[in-house]
């Protein structure tokens, strides 16, 4: 009787020492597999400024903020695959190895990891690659659709207007013979697509 127990025993321990680290074994022996991944984001040339605006009391304010491209970085990442994950349970149940094993896998893994870096590429995206500024001396053409009152719709019309070296317009001299809330829509003479909008009440208004 007593050999058998230690046979039972020598075999329990042989299966454990068998057993025990398969996992990271298998991932260590297992080769390279290479993906292709984003690295690191960088800032590009420059695309175009974006326009924001904002009121002082009546006078607009237009400024602008340097646009760039984002570039993106081409990696190549190789690295092992982890291997054998399904000894990883038995070995945690039985003899609570698993654990360890799980640990040596993943850092199996990361030891492995080689990042060779390709090329750059231009994103689609666009960042702010400066500090905001006035737009100073910009010419403007300012869409004008006064506010409907007792159910009369005016017509809209069209003003031009010229900012100051510090990007500001001052609407109670563009607008000094309107007495209505004016909804303004303000594009750049040089660039249709850029253009903000301001709500204005001129002084006047009765």
């Amino acid at each position: 009787m007593m050999m058998k127990k230690v046979i039972k025993v020598c075999l329990a321990i042989l299966m454990i020492v068998s057993i025990s680290g398969c996992a990271s074994s298998l991932t260590r022996q297992s080769s390279l597999f290479s993906t292709l991944e984003n690295g690191k984001k960088s800032v590009g040339d420059f695309v175009k400024y974006k326009y924001s605006g904002s009121l002082r009391g009546n006078v607009g304010v237009i400024e602008k903020t340097p646009l760039c491209s984002e570039m993106i970085e081409k990696v190549r990442v190789a690295k092992k695959e982890p291997r054998g994950v399904g000894f990883i349970f038995p070995e945690i149940v039985f003899f609570g190895l698993g654990f360890y094993d799980e640990m040596r896998v993943r850092a199996v893994v990361e030891d492995s990891k080689k990042v060779v870096p390709l090329a750059k590429f231009e994103s689609s995206n666009l960042v702010a690659c400066g500090e905001k500024a006035p737009a100073a001396n910009e010419e403007i053409v300012l869409l004008v659709r006064p506010e409907i009152i007792n159910d009369v719709v005016p017509k809209s019309y069209y003003r031009t207007a010229t900012t100051d070296e510090n990007g500001m317009v001052d609407f109670n001299k563009v607008f000094k013979d309107e007495n209505r809330a004016l909804n303004l829509t303000a594009t750049l003479a040089s660039d249709e697509s850029a253009s903000v909008s301001f709500m204005y009440t001129p002084l006047n208004r009765k």
